[in-house]
């Protein structure tokens, strides 16, 4: 037999064999939630161009699964279904499997997200959605049982190989029709006399969505809603002397997420939401940005509302940071805490029992805490701590409520896993917090933790003049306008503190880089290489979990002498920009109009 008779089918048995000798190119990948599926069964693709073209050579579907490292369902759907070899099987025969981390590629997340919610009416983590070979997604869902899942995937296999011609069409016609609904691009002349009635507009929508007895926003899960909530202090200062409903509200959701359990009272630190409307069950992950901008939140509200003890909320969440989520070596900070601990417990270091308290303090110290918690001494369950210091204490003797605090802190309880990312956009929130913090205090500390934080961002964030989003610089991260718009405001609101002039420059420069990279023919684009097709941009961006990028980066320009004259002219127009997106749900835009507000009228 020839030889190169025999070269062919090993070349194409290749990736196979690579597969099986646990040659994945998730191994030791630096996102530790790719890591963990590098020993999966299911022959995992990173995100590329080349996934296309394998699915365009083979006509097979896409299988594009979204989750992140601090995910409880993500975590469970690894262990049910993708570790299982029959699951593997049916994937690796049918479909490219590509594996995906949500916060190396947020974009690519939002617009998976976005199609999903259309097509069943939510979404959510771990997302998984079958895509054409041209990259147009046919249906997406969430978790799914291991049996259930199966089904799926072999239905779907069998439908794509009897009609793929027809399932293109659909799926193409269906996402540019969504995407180009989805764009918010009816611009609306709106006159500069009535830029007013939008805010006016966004407080009373507001405070129709406010729970004015438990505080937050809506009758479900409850988030801290940080753009809201930090526009509404905007406002009250506008109003100092009325807006006693508004000054009411945002004192009782201050109070509440930092007595109730959003907030660990014994580790510090803030989980990402509540699953109920009391502040009561908490979901258990930590992340960096939601901590970053409630210590910003803190601050703010202390200079507000002084006296009711927020500035030592925002010092506590600042030294949760350094103390749980700082990486040692390069004093950047991780992206998160697990939601489950190495047992996969669902928030196993945050649960107590009376058992435990016993043996870890004396008779009197659990006396203590019998009473101010009001627990049953004879009860068994588990339990969240409730606060032993600051809002939400319910008496006893405060010395020995921090003895108490220190023996748990110290107690020997179950590890959350850490995820070890560090990303840009969310480390200049933490500089931005740090530099508020400086100027507030202005003590010798917290202006050395500033600055380190800040050279620590320009070695591992700035290469080459541009931001890079992922400090491990893996080839599977997307910068986004996100990364350049709360980089470019950090640097800024830290060479304003600091004055440090340098920072003002590299501001100024990465803001007029945004603009090259993500703003063409008047809209938005949230990412410039986007192997998703059919993106229509944005003309105005709303407010997510983050503020909308759009406005932050428009303030480092219209606020900076250094800013190119063109630049400034482009931003002028832009500030005044008014979709009936804006119009209609101004609740989702409020960074974008209190700063029209803020910086209209001197325009």
């Amino acid at each position: 037999m020839k030889p190169t008779r025999i070269l062919i089918p090993l070349l194409l048995l290749l990736p196979a064999l690579l597969q099986a000798a646990g040659d994945s190119p998730l191994k030791n990948h630096p996102s530790p939630y790719l890591a963990m599926h590098a020993d999966d069964p299911v022959a995992w693709r990173l995100w590329g161009p080349e996934v296309l073209e394998e699915a365009r050579r083979d006509n097979k579907l896409i299988f594009l699964s979204l989750g992140y490292f601090s995910c409880h369902w993500c975590h469970v759907m690894q262990r049910e279904s993708y570790s299982d070899a029959e699951v593997g099987k049916v994937m690796n025969r049918g479909f490219v499997a590509v594996k995906v981390d949500r916060e190396l590629r947020p974009e690519l997340d939002r617009r998976m997200i976005r199609f999903v919610e259309a097509v069943r009416g939510q979404a959510g983590w771990p997302l998984n959605v079958f895509l054409t070979p041209a990259g147009y997604p046919v249906t997406g869902f969430t978790y799914l049982p291991r049996d259930d899942f199966l089904k799926v995937l072999r239905s779907v296999d069998a439908q794509w190989k009897e009609r793929h011609e027809g399932i293109s069409k659909i799926a193409r016609d269906y996402f540019e029709q969504t995407e180009s609904e989805d764009s918010g691009a009816e611009l609306v002349d709106l006159p500069d006399a009535s830029f007013g009635k939008l805010v006016e507009a966004l407080l009373s929508q507001s405070m129709l969505a406010a729970d004015e007895l438990q505080g937050g926003f809506g009758d479900g899960s409850k988030f801290p809603s940080y753009p809201q909530l930090s526009g509404l202090l905007k406002i009250s200062e506008l109003e100092p002397e009325g807006g006693d409903d508004l000054r009411a509200f945002l004192t009782l959701t201050l109070d509440t997420m930092a007595s109730r359990h959003l907030m660990d009272h014994v580790g510090d630190g803030f989980f990402r939401y509540t699953t109920d409307p009391d502040w009561q069950t908490p979901h258990f992950e930590k992340m960096l940005y939601d901590n970053a901008q409630l210590a910003l939140l803190y601050l703010q509200a202390d200079e507000r509302f002084p006296g009711r003890g927020y500035r030592a909320i925002a010092e506590r969440s600042l030294a949760f940071l350094d103390r749980s989520m700082q990486d040692a070596r390069s004093g950047l900070y991780h992206s998160s805490l697990s939601a489950v601990d190495e047992q996969n417990r669902e928030g196993g270091a945050y649960w107590w029992t009376l058992a435990e308290l016993r043996e870890l303090l004396k008779p009197e110290e659990v006396e203590q805490l019998i009473r101010i918690w009001k627990l049953d001494p004879q009860s068994s369950e588990a339990f969240l701590a409730k606060p032993l210091m600051g809002i939400g204490v319910a008496g006893g003797d405060p010395r020995l409520n921090r003895k108490i605090r220190k023996r748990l802190r110290e107690a020997d309880k179950s590890v959350m896993p850490v995820d070890r990312k560090q990303l840009a956009s969310w480390n200049a929130l933490a500089l931005r917090a740090w530099t508020e913090a400086a100027r507030r205090e202005g003590d010798a500390r917290t202006r050395q933790r500033a600055k380190g934080l800040y050279r620590a961002i320009l070695e591992r964030f700035i290469v080459g003049g541009d931001v890079r989003r992922f400090a491990g610089g893996d080839r599977t991260a997307e910068t986004t306008l996100e990364d350049y718009a709360q980089m470019t405001n950090a640097l800024a609101a830290y060479g304003r503190v600091f004055d440090d002039r340098e920072a003002r420059r590299l501001a100024d420069r990465l803001a007029s880089r945004a603009f090259e990279r993500y703003y063409r023919g008047g809209n938005w684009y949230q990412d410039d290489r986007s192997l998703i097709p059919g993106d229509p941009g944005m003309s105005v961006v709303p407010d997510g979990v983050l503020q909308s990028p759009v406005p932050l980066l428009l303030e480092v320009v219209l606020e900076s002498e250094g800013s190119d004259p063109k630049l400034k002219a482009e931003a002028t127009r832009l500030l005044r920009r008014v979709t009936q997106d804006m119009l209609d749900i101004p609740f989702y835009h409020a960074t974008a109009i209190l700063l029209r507000q803020r910086l209209g009228n001197k325009r």
